[in-house]
């Protein structure tokens, strides 16, 4: 074995210097998972022998120490740490002459590395250069009284070590760089536990806050949390306000400055100039608490540790206060005032330049409801100082239309309902000069990865929730996700009238994100009896605010004879979902049964790390079943459709490894079905199969049917058998640009074929039973709505599916019944074409974390609704079943969701 153990600060090849990498929010690379308990992040040598010092032979820990350069270090035979060093190249580690893919690869074959030293979450290694620093934070005036002692003022930021003597200590000031003794009770440290935000002593209130003295610019960041619930920061989570200080005192914050000083809360300010009056803070919609740090950028500043600032130029500052959040850079001038950039009509011009572009696409937008869709082009970028961008232009290379903060915009979700089309979302911004805008992706493959990277810098979605702090670690990045069931029952008021039709609009935060179906009043019972329309109406929507929300119902009323735009008639009150728990309900019954009588539940839990859901995608993989099917018999049906559509989402994310999953749950159903009523039964692999397929189908099937001339023309002139032929032509053609429908119609072929072996034509009944009756026709219904027309097209399609699925030889087809054949054909021969079923480490699942993380709240949920349920089989299942069959770590996984 090589022993080149030495340490870095010794090893000639230790420079700096090595290949670019770009550097990341996280302090591990991205193919380390931080939950292993070897990985300690960032951490010098000196650090490292603090935590192995004492430790048994083969005691280990791997730590970065820069851009590209690693450490394995342990404790060796004769009790001595050693620290072998790993270099990275690109992607790839070299140890010991070796080359290696991950860090994991070289801790699993190092047969010295025996017993892994585990990260404490509560322990925070501080980096050293010329002496270990705690910080802490001056409280009072200290004036130094011999050369040895080190001046203080309230607010500044020491780096100090203990001493002998307990009522001393040996401190460094950042603020100057001065280095001397200061008294144990002039000072406290900088990171405490609260319970509030006022224990702590540079937080300031929002009617405080422009009391404070800064100077002419200020730079924003946002930070999100409680005391409760922790706080995040630029992706980053920490346990206490005092961490994110903490981070920031030895780190760069912004343009090469740290924090060096903070503002105490009873600081008054001097008199200000007219010109400069107080301005009316906007507050954030729905905000509970955030803080903001403020530093100001010294013109000679540096991010080295020990580098002191200029006493010629201003301290770096630190405060905090609610609903505003701003981390600044200040010049060295005399004018000393805090503005708001919230409140600057040139906001993005003062926005940090230095960004990194993560994701472009073209996209539908539209700046109202009313308004068409337009093209554009869309370029979101992550800014060096912790927030991101969403920059809209007309077209690729044309001149920028609007820049989106995004950390200051929550973001919606719309149901395919509002528009007629999914793939919608809107964003809204939480101070006036930023307009808010409706996007719509496509295909939903691109929808659903632009959903995550907006939801994840978007306010609200990043903070740990309350309820999973006592087995989340605070040091795991987690964001969380909101989903919102409504149920709208009915509508009741005596301005109903007989002749119009009437659907409700769910609003949240006044955002229309899902509408029902138009339904005619009923007739009364009694005279005396009110107008009432049944609405029974279900939705469960994902990715809402995190945040307090507020949910209204509106009715709106359509005329049964025309095809104009209906109009509202009345709206409720809004009610408050609160986000103090991770439930919060209600069941709003109107005053004198006036008005809408309606249900509303929000739930909230964690996205965790995805190497954490490795045991859920393990079930996934090897007991789809098992699994599924408990949830898929007790959950209500718009729960169920929603589980349906995050499964149908990790097929789009990784169709290669959830084509096997589907393999085992279309195989299981397949056993207890016969040839005449294969896929014609609901059931787990029904619905799931459905989903899929309609999500890949429905765009550009609905974008046919609305706007193709020919066909509508064909449809208005009652030619039902022309209107036929071309829609069977387009699906003819349009199956062949979707694969991923291609592909799981052929796993559906290769199942039916291998379950009925003796009777081929089965397997073209299995694709017309999921492709033409439980997905196009269903459409096709919804669409052509008007005069019956969808009702006949519909009809004559199935029939001509029919007969492409009988025995009827070709001859004897109709031209349109020929090329559905045509289509089963292909799709047959695709699934003769075996491939190797590779299980994978992806970019597709660890793109998924939403969706495994709804997974795993919905079984949770549904194991909360009842003790036993009947399967499609007519066999009993109990909840002592389902804990009896799943592995303990997914039942474990699924409580933290619950």
């Amino acid at each position: 074995m090589s022993q080149n153990c030495s340490s870095e600060n010794s090893t000639p090849n230790c420079s700096s210097d090595g290949p670019f990498i770009c550097q990341s929010y996280l302090s591990q690379p991205s193919e380390i998972p931080s939950n292993d308990c070897w990985y300690h992040g960032e951490l010098e040598e000196n650090g490292a022998n603090r935590l192995l010092k004492g430790s048994q032979t083969g005691t280990f820990l791997v730590r970065r120490n820069g851009k590209t350069r690693y450490y394995l270090s342990i404790i060796d035979s004769e009790h001595n740490i050693k620290h072998l060093p790993i270099r990275q190249i690109n992607s790839v580690f070299f140890f010991e002459g070796k080359k290696f893919g991950q860090l994991h690869d070289i801790v699993s074959i190092y047969k010295h590395a025996k017993f892994p030293f585990r990260k404490d979450d509560n322990v925070t290694i501080y980096p050293t250069q010329e002496y270990l620093g705690m910080k802490y934070i001056c409280i009072r005036t200290f004036e130094a009284e011999d050369v040895n002692d080190l001046n203080a003022e309230p607010g500044d930021i020491l780096s100090v070590s203990e001493t002998d003597d307990i009522t001393w200590f040996i401190g460094r000031n950042e603020k100057n760089g001065s280095i001397g003794m200061v008294p144990s009770e002039y000072i406290e440290p900088l990171v405490i536990e609260v319970e509030t935000m006022f224990e702590v002593r540079y937080f300031h209130d929002t009617d405080l806050t422009d009391s404070v003295k800064f100077q002419q610019l200020v730079e924003k960041f946002l930070i999100v949390g409680s005391p409760s619930r922790g706080f995040n920061v630029a992706g980053r989570t920490f346990r206490t306000i005092g961490n994110v200080i903490n981070r920031y005192c030895e780190r760069s914050i912004s343009g090469g400055v740290r924090l060096t000083h903070a503002i105490f809360e009873d600081v008054k300010q001097k008199p200000i100039s007219t010109l400069q009056k107080k301005k009316t803070r906007r507050v954030f919609r729905g905000v509970s608490i955030d803080t903001s740090i403020l530093v100001p950028t010294a013109s000679t500043s540096s991010s080295s540790f020990l580098s002191p600032a200029p006493s010629s130029s201003p301290d770096n500052i630190i405060s905090s206060s609610t609903t505003n959040n701003i981390i600044g850079n200040t010049s060295n001038t005399d004018t000393k005032i805090m503005f708001d950039h919230f409140n600057e009509e040139d906001y993005n011009d003062n926005l940090e330049t230095l960004s990194t572009i993560i994701a472009t696409s073209s996209a539908l937008r539209k700046s109202r409801e009313d308004k068409s869709w337009k093209e554009c082009w869309l370029s979101l970028s992550d800014l060096s100082c912790g927030s991101s961008q969403l920059a809209i232009f007309d077209s690729m290379g044309s001149k920028r239309r609007q820049l989106i903060d995004l950390s200051a915009c929550t973001l919606f979700w719309l149901d395919e309902t509002v528009f007629g089309v999914d793939g919608c979302v809107y964003i809204s911004a939480n101070y006036p000069q930023q307009a808010p805008i409706f996007l719509c992706f496509r295909p939903y493959s691109a929808f659903l990865k632009w959903i995550r990277l907006i939801r994840l810098r978007t306010i609200f979605q990043d903070v740990p929730p309350s309820m999973s702090q006592s087995t989340i670690s605070y040091n795991e990045p987690i964001s969380q996700m909101s989903i919102l069931c409504v149920e709208v029952e009915k509508y009741r008021s005596d301005t109903l009238k007989s002749d119009m039709l009437y659907s409700a609009n769910v609003l949240l935060n006044g955002i229309k994100i899902c509408s029902s179906n138009s339904f005619a009043p009923t007739n009364n019972k009694n005279s005396t009896d009110l107008p009432v329309v049944i609405i029974d109406s279900k939705f469960v929507l994902p990715c809402i605010p995190t945040c307090n929300t507020s949910v209204q119902l509106a009715i709106v009323g359509h005329s049964s004879s025309t095809n104009k735009r209906g109009r509202p008639c009345g709206v409720s009150s809004p009610i408050t979902l609160s986000d103090s728990s991770s439930t919060s309900s209600i069941h709003h019954i109107p005053p004198a049964d006036i008005g809408f009588t309606f249900r509303a539940e929000k739930h909230r839990f964690p996205i965790l790390q995805q190497e954490r859901y490795r045991p859920l995608l393990d079930a996934i993989r090897d007991l789809p079943t098992e699994l599924f099917q408990w949830p898929s018999q007790v959950l209500p049906q718009q729960h169920k459709i929603f589980l349906y559509s995050c499964i149908s989402h990790l097929y789009t994310m990784d169709p290669l490894n959830m084509s096997n999953v589907f393999r085992r749950i279309i195989s299981d159903v397949l056993i207890s079905s016969t040839p005449e009523d294969v896929f014609r039964k609901d059931s787990m692999a029904t619905g799931i199969v459905t989903q899929v397929l309609r999500h890949l189908f429905k765009t550009p099937f609905d974008e046919f049917l609305t706007e193709n001339a020919s066909f509508v023309q064909a449809c208005k002139n009652q030619n039902i058998e022309q209107a036929v032929e071309l829609l069977v032509n387009f699906v003819d053609q349009r199956l062949l640009t979707i694969p991923l429908a291609c592909r799981l119609l052929a796993v559906c072929a290769e199942c039916a074929k291998t379950r009925f072996i003796d009777e081929p034509h089965v397997i073209k009944r299995t694709l017309s039973a999921l492709l033409i009756l439980r997905v196009l026709n269903p459409i096709i219904f919804t669409t052509l709505n008007n005069g019956g027309i969808g009702s006949q097209v519909a009809k004559l399609v199935q029939t001509c599916a029919n007969s492409a699925a009988s025995q009827t030889c070709a001859e004897q087809l109709t031209e349109t019944a020929a090329t559905i054949r045509r289509a089963f054909d292909r799709i047959i021969i695709l699934s003769d074409q075996k491939e190797d079923v590779i299980i994978t480490d992806n970019d597709g699942f660890s793109m998924s974390s939403e969706w495994l993380s709804s997974i795993a709240h919905l079984i949770g949920f549904s194991l909360n609704l009842k003790s036993s349920a009947i399967t499609n089989n007519g066999e009993q299942l109990t909840q002592e079943d389902v804990h009896n069959t799943l592995p303990l770590a997914v039942l474990e996984l699924v409580r933290l969701h619950q």
